[in-house]
This record gives structure tokens, sequence and C-alpha cells, in this order.
């Protein structure tokens, strides 16, 4: 049994959204919403409050690291996980410093994805933030 959360997807690709909100609408205590870019996700953000964000890093309107920085303020108790296909070194060390390093690859998300959200919904992850 998973934990109670609510789960924002954030991609610019329809494809990849949908495939990640089939896959965590598995787990029966979470609800999932989604978003297609950063714009878009900010008001989801104010409206659900999410315990989680998945955000791809390159999107259209705002990129990941840019929402992820706007998701600290608006809301400071959303975790962040980041997906990519690759990374350079800046937005590497950005994501370490946004999300505690929380970064999957887009290939691996299938296999790691719900395992990652449920470690970070975990007492004890709230307990060393």
């Amino acid at each position: 049994m998973s934990i109670p959360a609510k789960i924002l997807v954030v991609d610019g690709h329809r494809f990849l959204r949908d495939f990640l909100c089939s896959l965590l609408a598995d787990q029966s205590d979470w609800d999932v919403y989604e978003a297609e870019n950063g714009e878009v996700a900010l008001d989801r953000i104010l409206e659900v409050e999410p315990d989680v964000a998945v955000l791809a890093v390159m999107m259209p309107e705002m990129n990941g690291l840019e929402l992820a920085s706007k998701i600290r303020k608006l809301s400071p108790e959303t975790r962040v996980i980041f997906m990519s296909s690759h990374l350079s070194p800046q937005e590497a060390d950005l994501i370490t410093r946004l999300s505690g390093g929380n970064f999957l690859q887009k290939s691996d998300l299938g296999r790691e994805l719900i395992p990652t959200i449920s470690r970070l919904l975990s007492p004890e992850s709230h307990a060393l933030s």
C-alpha cells in the first residue's frame, strides 16, 4: 500500500505524460495531475499543492530548473524529481541544489519512478529535510 499523495507530472510531450500518468495511476492512494509546460504547472501547483512534482528538464515556456526554483517559493513542501534524457554538468549541479539530486533518466522512468516517489514520501525522508 502506498502513502496517500498528490503527484504532478510536467513534460512537454503528450505521449510521455500519458505514460507516466497511467503508470502512477496504478498506485491507488495517489492522485495524479499533469501539465504540459512550466506556466501551466505553476497554476497546478497553486491549485492542488502536490506532494511531489516530476519535472522534465527541457520544456517549452519555462524549463524544469526555472520551474523548480519557482516551486520552492510557492510550495516549499513539494518534493521535486527531475527527468531528462541527458544533462550538462551545469544542469547536474543545479539539480543537486534544487532537488537534493532527485534525477531519473527518462529511459529508467518505468522502473524507477514509483520507488523514487515512494522514498520521497516516506516519513524517514521527511525527517531528513
